[in-house]
């Protein structure tokens, strides 16, 4: 800008020239436009690692800053989101220490012009003289923090401080949009993952099959390190794994879970969900040795269906963040545990009803139906083998004198008889063992592998322990019953069941011509 100066006469006397430098307001006026150009990515992307490394790269080309860091509020911790000219530093910081700390405590932007004279100031570089923080806003909290710091050659000045302010005005403003982005988008994800869950929950009521699509379907919601299904065994009343992923080693699953113990027993036990970060000792001694992860931060998530605990989910993640699922996941949480529950009410159900389809509603033992098509598949597989083929053997038990002891006691008191030789049948027999209630007080069992020698073994056995018994009458009286059997090795001149099961028959009938209570191989 020019000043013109005149004398009395009107003559111009001299000129003086004036100039402002605008080279820096320039530098600040492209690093805004730059700022807006990755605060769009920013905003629409979320904070991610890459959008706030091009925020300080920005920064840095446009006005000549050495040292820029970005810190995120995560919870109650604060993080270090990207850092720029820095060697290392620590990815949590300690918002109560330094002039981030500070600057995050109070909400006020911060110039310190020799950082040295400042006792908050922690060490982020050897070189750094001044240091300006300033906060990011976002839905009406502390978000972050923008630090830059700089050497003696180029100090932070008051100018710096402005642009700082400004870069944090607009980086505030897409932040909250881009994690509003970010909160709708995995929103949108987990929605379509727990629709694709349902889908595999309710594919098939096989529970062989169901266990580990049900695992793979709860890590694809849910992503974590460790993950194990744990599920009630109905004949037995315990609980135990049936399927894991992630650092789980597989060899885990059968293992029983205590009630009360580790994070799935402690779900199972209180019925609620439960959250804790544990080391090894803390896990589950079903699972303990087979978790890679020496400490995990887990969830125990309980699977009810009409009061019943079915089972737990239990799921790990190796992060020290607090806390290590976020509030969205919490909410998926309770749907996720009742679908599961329900696919595992719904196989348990088809098991129910299969059941019924095959066992004696009053013994438990395998009906006839089944008997007869479980040893024809037997026969059958047998006569596939070409190598040697093993032994096989039918043992035929009859209670003796039934019909006069029903007549004598009453059918309840012979159907608690009925029940107590069942019993005595699945003590004595191998569960590989083929038992039925072939029809009236009429049992039978098939042993594969074993000889006639074996089959009389057993069937003595289960004569003497029967002999040798007494059994609770329904009006509290005690009652007595014998059995009478006979044994038979399959014939490979005529390897079928009605060979075999006539040729049983008949060592039946001569134990009790011979005055039953006794046992007969032919």
């Amino acid at each position: 800008m020019d000043a013109c100066f005149f004398d009395e006469r009107g003559s111009l006397t001299h000129i003086v020239s004036t100039g402002i430098d605008i080279t820096d307001e320039r530098r600040a006026d492209d690093a805004l436009r730059g700022i807006e150009a990755v605060g769009t990515l920013l905003a629409k992307q979320g904070p991610t690692q890459e959008t706030m490394a091009a925020i300080l790269k920005t920064l840095a080309e446009g006005m000549g800053y050495r040292y820029l860091a970005l810190f995120l509020c995560e919870g109650d911790a604060v993080r270090l989101g990207a850092q720029l000219g820095y060697g290392d530093l620590q990815s949590v910081f300690d918002a109560s220490t330094g002039i981030i700390g500070r600057c995050l405590r109070t909400g006020e932007a911060a110039l310190v012009p020799d950082v040295l004279a400042d006792p908050d100031y922690v060490v982020g570089h050897a070189d750094v003289t001044s240091e300006i923080a300033v906060p990011l806003f976002a839905d009406g909290r502390t978000a972050g923090v923008l630090s830059i710091e700089s050497t003696p050659e180029a100090p932070l000045t008051e100018a710096d401080l402005r642009l700082a302010q400004t870069v944090a005005e607009r980086l505030s403003v897409a932040l909250a949009l881009g994690r509003e982005q970010q909160a709708t988008a995995e929103r949108a994800r987990l929605f379509a993952a727990l629709i694709a869950f349902a889908r595999v929950a309710n594919s098939t009521l096989d529970s062989e099959r169901l266990m580990p699509g049900l695992a793979d379907a709860i890590v694809e919601v849910l992503p974590v390190d460790a993950m194990a299904l744990v599920a009630l065994d109905r004949t037995s009343g315990r609980y135990s794994v049936r399927a894991v992923r992630g650092g789980l080693d597989p060899e885990a699953v059968g293992n029983e879970i205590q009630v009360g113990q580790g994070m799935a027993g402690r779900a199972i036990a209180s019925r609620t969900l439960v959250f804790d970060r544990v080391d090894r000792s803390g896990y589950s001694a079903g699972l303990r040795e087979f978790v890679e992860a020496d400490e995990l931060s887990l969830a125990g998530i309980p699977l009810i269906r009409d009061g019943a605990v079915l089972g737990a989910i239990v799921m790990g993640r190796t992060t020290d963040r607090e806390p290590a699922f976020s509030a969205l996941e919490l909410e998926a949480l309770p749907l996720l545990a009742s679908q599961t529950a329900l696919a595992l009410a719904n196989a348990q159900l088809l098991e129910e009803v299969s059941e019924l389809a095959i066992r004696d509603a009053l013994t438990g033992l395998y009906n006839r139906r089944h008997f007869d098509a479980a040893l024809e598949h037997i026969l059958r597989r047998r006569a596939r083998d070409r190598g040697d083929r093993p032994p096989l053997a039918a043992v035929m038990f009859d209670l003796d004198h039934f019909g006069r002891f029903n007549k004598d006691h009453g059918h309840q008191a012979g159907d608690a008889v009925l029940r107590f030789f069942a019993g005595i049948l699945l003590e004595r027999f191998r569960s590989s063992d083929l038992v039925a209630r072939y029809g009236g007080e009429e049992f039978v069992a098939i042993l594969e592998s074993a000889s006639l020698d074996d089959a009389r073994r057993v069937a003595d056995e289960v004569r003497l322990s029967l002999a040798g018994r007494s059994i609770a009458g329904p009006d509290g009286t005690e009652l007595r019953a014998t059995v009478s059997a006979g044994c038979a090795a399959l014939d490979d001149g005529d390897p079928t069941r009605e060979s075999l099961l006539r040729a049983a028959d008949v060592g039946l009938f001569m134990a009790k011509r011979a005055g039953r209570n006794k046992v007969v191989a032919v």
